[in-house]
């Protein structure tokens, strides 16, 4: 709830409620660790590590991991890497694939309007750029055998819409040390003054996502003054993807029934005209969804 006078008042009992980190590694192959990214800020992240990628118990390689860095939805004003929802994705993605994930907890909104969560999120890769600069035993123990060469960026709704923010902020910035080889936006979170043909749909078969839920997240997260036409929240044209050089492949992950349905596939269609590797990914009975079947 955001009153008149600024104030903000969270609810007590969010619908996924938090979940401890756990290092010690008892309670399976999967552990988890928060760390600060940014003293200043407090940013911080959770690392997602199988015990066979880390020198925690174990001081010998055991071979080079890719990183996973995922970006949590909630409309840009909601949840951390410790939901539930999200840690359950990452643990899962960690254990399924053999990756170690570093899950952003970017600053929220209304207290933190756009462009904070992209600026918070870039400094994730910026910490990331400083550790691989360090010699390996001088590195975070779970990131010693973090291959930093193969890096993917993740991210559901509004952490999709994070994702093509870094491909597009890292042309304009030094990540050497950095490779990275793949963008998964699923289902990104965009929007529009003027209603998209799925949004009407949607009045008539609201998904779990609503209309009115993405009118007020937008109205939380844009800057003050603006609309839903900024550049923040529109879908970006093919001429403005076309300057992101070089831009990683993408994998747009939709699901039919979703609101936004129509802006993930026009932002996929602008990829392709503006001569991109993109390809999508449709989940035809699922609607608005922040986690990837096979892992739920």
């Amino acid at each position: 709830q955001l009153y008149s006078d600024g104030r903000v008042v969270r609810t007590s009992k969010p619908q996924w409620p938090d979940c401890a980190a756990d290092p010690s590694f008892e309670k399976g192959e999967i552990g988890c660790k928060d760390v600060i990214l940014d003293e200043g800020t407090g940013m911080w992240a959770r690392i997602f590590a199988p015990k066979w990628a880390t020198v925690v118990h174990d001081a010998s390689s055991t071979g080079k991991h890719a990183l996973l860095v995922y970006f949590h939805g909630g409309g840009f004003v909601a949840f951390s890497p410790a939901s539930s929802i999200f840690h359950g994705l990452c643990s899962g993605i960690s254990h399924k694939m053999g990756m170690i994930v570093v899950s952003v907890a970017y600053r929220l909104a209304p207290e933190h309007r756009l462009p904070v969560a992209f600026d918070d999120s870039f400094v994730s890769l910026q910490w990331l750029q400083s550790q691989a600069k360090k010699s390996p035993m001088d590195r975070d123990p779970w990131l010693q055998n973090a291959d930093f060469s193969r890096i993917f960026l993740m991210g559901g709704s509004a952490g999709g819409t994070i994702v093509h923010y870094m491909a597009a902020r890292s042309i304009h910035s030094d990540l050497s040390t950095l490779e990275i080889k793949g963008l998964f936006p699923v289902v990104p979170f965009f929007g529009a003054e003027e209603r998209s043909k799925s949004e009407i749909q949607s009045l008539v078969q609201p998904d779990v996502l609503t209309l009115a839920d993405c009118d007020t997240f937008w109205r939380f997260c844009l800057p003050e003054g603006t609309n839903r036409d900024h550049e923040y929240c529109r879908v970006p044209s093919a001429e403005e993807i076309a300057k992101i050089d070089p831009m990683p492949p993408s994998l747009v992950v939709v699901g039919a029934r979703d609101v936004l349905h129509s802006r993930q596939v026009e932002y996929y269609e602008e990829l392709r005209k503006a001569g991109k590797d993109a390809k999508l990914v449709e989940y035809p009975n699922r609607g608005h969804f922040l986690l990837f079947p096979e892992v739920e």
